[in-house]
Protein backbone atom coordinates (compact mmCIF):
# COMPACT_ATOMS: atom_id res chain seq x y z
CA UNK A 1 0.00 0.00 0.00
CA UNK A 2 2.73 2.24 0.70
CA UNK A 3 4.61 1.96 -2.46
CA UNK A 4 1.09 2.37 -4.46
CA UNK A 5 1.01 5.94 -2.36
CA UNK A 6 4.32 6.76 -3.41
CA UNK A 7 4.14 5.70 -6.73
CA UNK A 8 0.56 7.76 -7.29
CA UNK A 9 2.01 10.70 -5.59
CA UNK A 10 5.18 10.54 -7.91
CA UNK A 11 2.79 10.60 -11.24
CA UNK A 12 0.70 13.25 -10.12
CA UNK A 13 3.67 15.57 -9.27
CA UNK A 14 5.06 14.49 -12.88
CA UNK A 15 2.11 15.10 -14.32
CA UNK A 16 1.93 18.86 -12.28
CA UNK A 17 5.56 19.93 -13.79
CA UNK A 18 4.50 18.95 -17.12
CA UNK A 19 1.26 21.07 -17.17
CA UNK A 20 2.73 24.36 -15.48
CA UNK A 21 5.78 24.23 -17.81
CA UNK A 22 4.10 23.35 -21.10
CA UNK A 23 2.00 26.75 -21.79
CA UNK A 24 2.22 28.83 -24.83
CA UNK A 25 2.56 32.18 -25.33
CA UNK A 26 -0.87 33.21 -27.29
CA UNK A 27 0.22 35.37 -30.81
CA UNK A 28 0.11 39.53 -30.62
CA UNK A 29 -2.15 41.16 -32.84
CA UNK A 30 0.83 42.98 -34.60
CA UNK A 31 4.22 43.76 -35.67
CA UNK A 32 5.07 47.50 -35.02
CA UNK A 33 7.70 50.32 -34.46
CA UNK A 34 7.32 52.88 -31.98
CA UNK A 35 9.41 56.24 -34.09
CA UNK A 36 9.33 57.80 -31.15
CA UNK A 37 7.94 60.45 -28.41
CA UNK A 38 5.60 63.25 -30.29
CA UNK A 39 6.81 66.57 -29.16
CA UNK A 40 4.02 68.89 -30.83
CA UNK A 41 1.79 71.31 -29.01
CA UNK A 42 -1.25 70.66 -28.87
CA UNK A 43 -4.25 69.21 -27.32
CA UNK A 44 -4.57 65.63 -28.17
CA UNK A 45 -0.36 65.47 -29.02
CA UNK A 46 2.14 64.14 -26.68
CA UNK A 47 3.11 60.61 -25.91
CA UNK A 48 5.16 57.93 -28.17
CA UNK A 49 4.29 57.60 -31.89
CA UNK A 50 3.78 53.92 -32.99
CA UNK A 51 3.32 52.72 -36.77
CA UNK A 52 1.64 49.83 -37.95
CA UNK A 53 2.90 49.71 -41.91
CA UNK A 54 6.68 49.84 -41.22
CA UNK A 55 7.52 53.31 -41.46
CA UNK A 56 10.54 53.94 -39.54
CA UNK A 57 10.42 57.77 -39.17
CA UNK A 58 8.76 59.68 -36.66
CA UNK A 59 5.85 61.81 -37.99
CA UNK A 60 5.46 59.64 -40.77
CA UNK A 61 2.91 57.58 -42.57
CA UNK A 62 -0.37 56.41 -40.58
CA UNK A 63 1.17 56.79 -36.79
CA UNK A 64 -1.21 56.52 -33.83
CA UNK A 65 -0.30 58.11 -30.61
CA UNK A 66 -0.19 55.56 -27.45
CA UNK A 67 -2.23 56.64 -24.41
CA UNK A 68 -0.32 54.89 -21.63
CA UNK A 69 3.15 55.28 -23.01
CA UNK A 70 4.26 55.49 -19.04
CA UNK A 71 3.50 51.98 -18.37
CA UNK A 72 5.59 50.88 -21.15
CA UNK A 73 9.14 51.68 -19.82
CA UNK A 74 10.38 53.91 -22.91
CA UNK A 75 12.36 57.02 -22.40
CA UNK A 76 13.28 59.41 -24.40
CA UNK A 77 16.79 58.14 -23.36
CA UNK A 78 15.78 54.27 -25.64
CA UNK A 79 17.06 54.39 -29.05
CA UNK A 80 14.65 54.86 -31.79
CA UNK A 81 13.07 53.09 -33.25
CA UNK A 82 11.85 50.43 -31.27
CA UNK A 83 10.41 47.37 -32.99
CA UNK A 84 7.42 45.45 -31.17
CA UNK A 85 5.11 42.83 -31.11
CA UNK A 86 2.19 44.32 -29.43
CA UNK A 87 -1.65 43.93 -28.87
CA UNK A 88 -3.72 47.25 -28.56
CA UNK A 89 -7.11 48.83 -28.24
CA UNK A 90 -8.61 52.07 -28.91
CA UNK A 91 -8.78 54.46 -26.46
CA UNK A 92 -12.32 55.56 -26.51
CA UNK A 93 -12.33 57.16 -23.01
CA UNK A 94 -11.08 60.58 -24.95
CA UNK A 95 -11.58 62.32 -28.10
CA UNK A 96 -8.06 62.01 -29.73
CA UNK A 97 -7.31 59.59 -31.77
CA UNK A 98 -5.07 57.01 -29.27
CA UNK A 99 -4.86 53.92 -28.80
CA UNK A 100 -3.68 51.53 -25.30
CA UNK A 101 -1.42 49.17 -25.47
CA UNK A 102 -2.77 46.19 -23.48
CA UNK A 103 0.39 43.64 -24.25
CA UNK A 104 4.22 43.89 -26.03
CA UNK A 105 7.49 42.88 -26.46
CA UNK A 106 10.20 44.03 -27.51
CA UNK A 107 11.90 42.21 -30.98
Amino acid sequence: MKKLTRWMLAVLIFFFLLHTSCKKEEPYMSNAIITGSDARMCICCGGLMINFDGETKPYTGDFKLIENSADLGITDNDKFPIYIKVDWKVDTTKACDRIIITRFKRL
